[in-house]
């Protein structure tokens, strides 16, 4: 299933990921009221906002946690981001284990320069890389 990324890796990052998680909320639980500027209208029912992703990280002063997730997952080869995309893919329920080769095929889209930021801004990137690694036997 994985030929170029390891367990020990999808760990990694998805402690870098838990760390950035919980420094957003450590940012953001104390917020009320603040004006986040105009704001891009998104599909769906509920319009979400800068704050619902962990780019509003890149915003602020704490920083370290977001530039270490990035580095960590910038450092992977092109071929290794996009088995962590589809572990992501699986995680966060759009493909089931038994759909790795479909959830390869999707995570090819994504242009590899991208990367790095369609991965490191997911807020529940921990939970996904996690419970996809459970999903595919691989804990």
């Amino acid at each position: 299933m994985l030929q170029n990324l390891t367990v020990d890796q999808v760990r990694l990052i998805a402690e870098h990921a838990r760390r950035t998680g919980e420094a957003h909320r450590k940012l953001i639980g104390g917020m009320r009221d603040i004006d986040l500027g105009e704001q891009p209208l998104e599909r769906g029912s509920r319009n979400p906002s800068d704050l619902d992703t962990l780019n509003v990280l890149d915003q602020t002063v704490q920083t370290a946690e977001m530039d270490e997730l990035r580095a960590t997952i910038g450092a992977l080869s092109a071929d290794t981001r996009q088995e962590l995309k589809a572990l992501m893919l699986v995680g966060r329920g759009d493909f089931t284990a038994g759909q790795w080769d479909q959830a390869m095929t999707e995570a090819g889209l994504t242009p590899s320069s991208a990367d790095v930021d369609f991965l490191s801004e997911r807020l529940l990137l921990a939970d996904y890389l996690n419970k996809a690694l459970y999903q595919l036997k691989l804990l």
